[in-house]
């Protein structure tokens, strides 16, 4: 079965070597995303919820790459870099999942740049064709 790996378009690139996204079959997951913007920027930088949105938002154009939603989606690790941002990510993470919420862990972590406060993987399974 063949397997897809991908960085797609209007993300940045990758800051090692792994892909964003990959596929196979009806699997799919996504590396843990984080809010820059396709010139790998920081969007948000200080604001968590402007950061879970950027972070959602480049999570959507992974998934639409191969061919999958967030409503796929079946799993979500969410990493903070402050625990208690935990109650203002909530507003916007509830804007993109109120309607077919995953299974969820939140985690405490050091993230890869300091001015990063949240990232979000992800594991979907599609529909096959």
């Amino acid at each position: 079965m063949e397997v897809q790996r991908l960085n797609p378009e209007g993300l940045p690139k990758p800051l090692a070597a792994y892909c964003q996204v990959a596929r196979r079959g009806a699997i799919v997951t996504t590396a843990g995303l984080i809010s820059l913007d396709s010139d790998g920027n920081v969007v948000g930088e200080g604001d968590v919820q402007a950061q879970t949105r950027q972070t959602l938002e480049n999570m959507k154009t992974a998934l639409a790459a191969v061919g999958a939603s967030l409503k796929d989606v079946m799993k979500i690790t969410v990493y903070l870099a402050d625990l208690s941002d935990y109650k203002d990510v909530q507003p916007v993470y509830n804007e993109y999942f109120a309607d077919h919420p995953p299974t969820r862990a939140t985690v405490g972590a050091n993230l890869v740049l300091p001015s990063l406060l949240i990232e979000i993987e992800a594991i979907a399974v599609v529909d096959q064709a």
